[in-house]
């Protein structure tokens, strides 16, 4: 079919400015990309070399990114420092990297998780984006998979703990004295941190509660990740 200059004409600048609204959209994807880093909780859900990595509870991390400064509460301590993009490369810690933390202990694996990620820090991260899925690359190759959805409702459930005594000096963002419990009897004292929803603890007050156990997705620094309610005082008795 034979069109007239003129129709030939219309069809090019259709075309053109096809074209043009698509370099448009591609610019407005990469503005969102950057846009969507900002004021979203970022739970890491890969980390180079584990299996599994928890999303809630003991050994889960969240990622967040504000105006000026990051906060990364977990694998186990809280951090936060500057940060700042160019491009496909983030850097966190602002000026010569400075990253504050808390100085809570956990266990090896979770430690292990926690230092590898903040060794990996003190580069700059190649940053991208898979739906709703966050990638931080390390220059070598290794990488940290958050996802910006809500965690999974997880159902809370009953426990039997022991609580001692005394209360053990503990580090959160200052310093403070947490309850000691175990659920196992004769197993070594844990730490605590926070009280027990309805339990009025008394020094020199060894007790065994019920209490119904549900996960913090976020917890504060000097919280824990495990919130318990008391349900019952099965026993107590003078330590």
């Amino acid at each position: 079919m034979n069109r007239s200059p003129a129709a030939r004409l219309l069809v090019l600048a259709l075309a053109a400015s096809l074209a043009g609204c698509a370099a448009t959209r591609t610019e407005i994807m990469a503005a969102d990309d950057s846009a969507v880093l900002e004021g979203v909780d970022w739970r890491l859900v890969a980390a180079p070399g584990d299996a599994s990595v928890p999303d809630v509870g003991p050994g889960a991390a969240t990622l967040r990114f504000d105006a000026e400064r990051f906060s990364l509460g977990g694998p186990c301590n809280s951090h936060t420092g500057g940060w700042s993009r160019e491009g496909a490369q983030l850097r966190l810690g602002g000026e010569g990297a400075a990253i504050a933390s808390t100085r809570r202990m956990c266990p090896p694996e979770i430690m292990a998780r926690e230092t590898a990620l903040l060794q990996a820090m003190a580069a700059p991260f190649t940053v991208g984006f898979d739906g709703p899925f966050l990638r931080l690359q390390s220059a070598d190759g290794a990488t940290w998979r958050f996802d910006s959805r809500a965690p999974a409702a997880t159902e809370s459930r009953e426990r039997i703990v022991q609580i001692a005594g005394q209360r053990a000096p503990c580090t959160g963002v200052a310093q403070q004295l947490c309850l000691q419990v175990r659920t196992q009897p004769g197993a070594p004292w844990e730490l605590h941190y926070g009280d027990i929803e309805g339990f009025d603890w008394q020094v020199g007050v060894e007790y065994v509660l019920r209490v119904r156990e549900t996960t913090v997705a976020r917890p504060p620094a000097d919280g824990s990740s495990l919130r318990w309610t008391l349900l019952e005082v099965l026993d107590s008795s003078q330590d």
